[in-house]
This record gives C-alpha cells, sequence and structure tokens, in this order.
C-alpha cells in the first residue's frame, strides 16, 4: 500500500504549559492569507525521508526554541479546507512544559508573533485548530490525573492555590478548599518549601 499522489501531512505541535494554576496553549498569529491575523498552532509539512519525531522535534527547537520537552505523537486530523485540491492529513504532537521552562528564546529570526493563551480563552484560529486543541486539551484532562504528568506541568515551586486552581480546570468545577488541601497532603507528594509566593498565591 501507498499514500496518494495528492496525500499531504502536516505535523501540528500543541505545546502546553500551567501559568499561575490555569492550563496555556502557544499559539502563533499567522502574517499570511489565509486567516491573516489569526492565530494558530506551529506547524510544518512533512518532507520526504523525514520522521514525525523529527519533525515535530524541528518544531519544538527551532521554531519555538525548546529542547528536552516531554511530548508524544497522538492522533490524525483531516483537514479539506486546508489546500483545496489536495487531501492534508494533520498529524498532531502534544508536548507539555513547566512555566519556568516556557520562557524561551526561538531560535529563527523571523519575529513571528506569538502568545500563551488560557485554554478557556482561546482566540479565533485557523483552519481546524480549535478542534485540536479541544481534543488535546480532552486528552489532558484524562491524563493529569497521573501525578507524573502533573510534575511535568509543575515548576519546582508551586503553591496550593495553583494546584487548586488547575484541578478545578481540569476536573470542570469548583472544589472546596479544605477538602482540597486535606486530599492533596494526606498524598505525601508535597514538600514544604517554607516560602511565601510574592504574588499573592499563598505558599
Amino acid at each position: 500500500m501507498k499514500l496518494a499522489d495528492d496525500f499531504k501531512i502536516k505535523m501540528i505541535l500543541a505545546l502546553f504549559t500551567v501559568d499561575k494554576g490555569r492550563m496555556k496553549v502557544l499559539l502563533f498569529k499567522k502574517k499570511g492569507e489565509p486567516y491573516k491575523g489569526y492565530w494558530s498552532l506551529p506547524s510544518k509539512s512533512l518532507e520526504y525521508g523525514e520522521t514525525f519525531v523529527t519533525n515535530s522535534q524541528y518544531l519544538l527547537s527551532n521554531i519555538i526554541g525548546l529542547d528536552d520537552v516531554y511530548r508524544e505523537t497522538y492522533c490524525a486530523f483531516e483537514d479539506k479546507e486546508e489546500y483545496l485540491d489536495d487531501k492534508v492529513v494533520h498529524v498532531t504532537s502534544i508536548a507539555i512544559t513547566d512555566s519556568i521552562t516556557a520562557t524561551y528564546q526561538r531560535k529563527e529570526a523571523d519575529e513571528r508573533e506569538s502568545e500563551w493563551f488560557d485554554i478557556e480563552l482561546i482566540p479565533k484560529l485557523s483552519y481546524n485548530h480549535a478542534e485540536i486543541i479541544q481534543t488535546m486539551f480532552s486528552y489532558l484532562q484524562k491524563r493529569c490525573r497521573d501525578t507524573d504528568m502533573i510534575k511535568r506541568l509543575f515548576p519546582s515551586d508551586f503553591t496550593l492555590p495553583e494546584l487548586q486552581s488547575f484541578c478545578e480546570q481540569i476536573e470542570g468545577k469548583k472544589l472546596d478548599r479544605r477538602n482540597f488541601r486535606k486530599k492533596v497532603l494526606a498524598l505525601q507528594v508535597l514538600e514544604d518549601t517554607g516560602y511565601q509566593s510574592d504574588n499573592g498565591y499563598g505558599r
């Protein structure tokens, strides 16, 4: 079996982090048509001889400017709108990083405008990227019940209010502060640093 001649694959990278207890995704503003001025996930067409891994690693290293980030290839989305004459499949990689590492410097000097957006405050997006982000977030809602995944999203120091805000976003509901604190401390997976946050988010 082989791919049809008009079949194209484009890799999409959805990079998530948690900042002040809110999950955010990194988006880039499109400079040209179509969808000029809209926001989109970073992407790159799959070239001959290139693998999903090398493609997504290029996006992380050369477009975003991050290395050694947790990444996994998740699923594919068909997009008939991107090219009218060709069939395009978006293969999406999901990556996560903590908010400290997320302070990055891109290596390509093209000065593309980018911004971290709260997952619940996403602007207008190009192509099928809104569907991709929602699917990725639903996936993370399940994965973030795993302590190891939460460790990847949070820096070494964070506050209980920040953790609670994040868990409320993942669960989609408000959580009682005292009950949440009691349950988390009972897990014995946190260590009190003894420091107080400077931004009013607690210990």
